[in-house]
């Protein structure tokens, strides 16, 4: 497989979460595990179908690891899925395959917003095609910073955000709305 497929296999797979979402109407707990929504398990089987019979092993949040060799794609199918279930509209489907090398290609997709980000190793990344731009340092007192989990004391920021989807706020970085995110709950996160 090489860049441009396994692009399209990211796309599609993202692309089958978006249709399953549009049409679910049970945003509540699943019951199976703490903190997991029906939503993300309908998010999950719509990916898991694309990704799997592309040939990918995946290692999802939902489903966890599955059988295979070759690729992983990393999966979150619904990053922020608290989030979602109150309409809070920060939201998002994570997928990055990894190979020997390490990550290899990602694709995150906005749910509210219909935006879609794209990376491919060696390539960049693009928000909706377009390639992001470089941005200048930014002096850490001014810096809007995003985190995850809650820091023990001031670190030094202007501001900071806690917004529940982290592929959002790394991607918000990326395109520079954020100057950075921190994660101070290494446990919570895991691969995803």
């Amino acid at each position: 497989m090489d860049d441009a497929d396994l692009l399209t296999v990211l796309h599609r797979a993202t692309d089958a979460v978006v249709e399953a979402l549009d049409v679910h109407d049970d945003w509540g707990l699943s019951g199976d595990r703490v903190g997991q929504y029906v939503a993300d398990l309908a998010a999950d089987r719509a990916a898991l179908d694309v990704l799997q019979s592309a040939g990918l092993r995946v290692l999802s949040e939902e489903s966890g690891l599955g059988e295979g060799d070759g690729p992983v794609a990393v999966l979150d199918p619904l990053d922020g899925s608290t989030n979602a279930s109150r309409s809070l509209p920060w939201y998002a489907t994570s997928i990055c395959a990894v190979d020997g090398d390490g990550p290899w290609a990602a694709v995150v997709h906005d749910h509210p917003w219909a935006v879609r980000f794209v990376a491919i190793r060696g390539g960049g990344a693009r928000r909706d095609g377009v390639p992001l731009a470089r941005r200048g340092p930014v002096e850490l007192a001014d810096a809007i910073v995003v985190v995850n989990g809650l820091p023990d004391r001031w670190a030094g920021w202007d501001q900071f955000r806690c917004m529940g989807a982290a592929a959002l706020d790394l991607c918000a970085v990326a395109d520079g709305r954020f100057d950075a995110f921190i994660d101070y709950d290494v446990e919570a996160l895991g691969p995803w």
